[in-house]
């Protein structure tokens, strides 16, 4: 079966605050224009959304979205982990390196990782702890990931943002993650959806990037094909 990974693009949802939204507008109609079809323009903000953030995004000498080699979205079941903390499924949690250690010999040898918490249940039921009051990546586990995890070249999340605006420790984590600090980069899939993955087997996850000439980074439409 297959699911996905990325929730829908909607200018009702979650942005992070302050951060435009998609807008979608009625270019032409059926009869109504002369045109024999219906067409509307998308306005696109590149970090609403179930997105990958790029190396461009924090880091100045990073290479921009549409330059990732393409086995940056594509992964077979062999190379995923899904680490489940479900502790830190709760308002202003930090993930820190304590937390991803139990996991560290199953990370060896793996090229994504996505990390579940649950938090995803807010998103709808409580928007504003969600956008506001988010999980956060703490900048030492992302150093320890960056350091560590030679083969790891991306990380997705069940929250909206790798660093949530209740603390200040995004902008390190984003460049420790992004190159900045080492030749490994680790790029970040944020506002992801990974309850249905429910200890299912994966087969494979694609990643689907969305191609624009020099962004930093851009929206991914992720699935995965789990076994029945």
């Amino acid at each position: 079966m297959f699911v996905y990974l990325s929730h829908l693009l909607d200018p009702k949802d979650n942005a992070y605050p302050g951060e435009p939204v998609i807008s979608v507008e009625q270019d032409s109609v059926i009869s109504e224009t002369g045109k024999p079809f219906n067409s509307k323009i998308i306005h696109l903000p590149n970090h609403f959304g179930t997105h990958m953030d790029g190396p461009h995004h924090f880091n100045p000498n990073g290479a921009d979205f549409e330059t990732l080699p393409i086995e940056t979205f594509a992964y077979t079941g062999e190379e995923v982990l899904v680490a489940d903390i479900p502790q830190r499924g709760v308002p202003k949690s930090i993930v820190t390196r304590a937390d991803l250690e139990p996991f560290a010999d199953r990370l060896q040898g793996k090229r994504l990782l996505l990390i579940r918490t649950g938090f995803e249940k807010y998103k709808f039921t409580d928007p504003h702890t969600y956008e506001y009051e988010g999980v956060s990546l703490h900048p030492d586990l992302c150093r320890w990931l960056a350091e560590e995890c030679p083969d790891l070249c991306c990380i997705g999340m069940d929250w909206l943002s790798i660093g949530p605006p209740s603390n200040d420790l995004g902008a390190e984590a984003h460049r420790w993650l992004l190159g900045n600090y080492t030749d490994h980069v680790i790029t970040g899939i944020e506002d992801m959806t990974l309850a249905s993955l429910a200890h299912r087997t994966i087969r494979s996850i694609t990643l689907g990037p969305l191609r624009v000439k020099g962004v930093d980074s851009a929206q991914v439409n992720a699935m995965a094909w789990l076994e029945d």
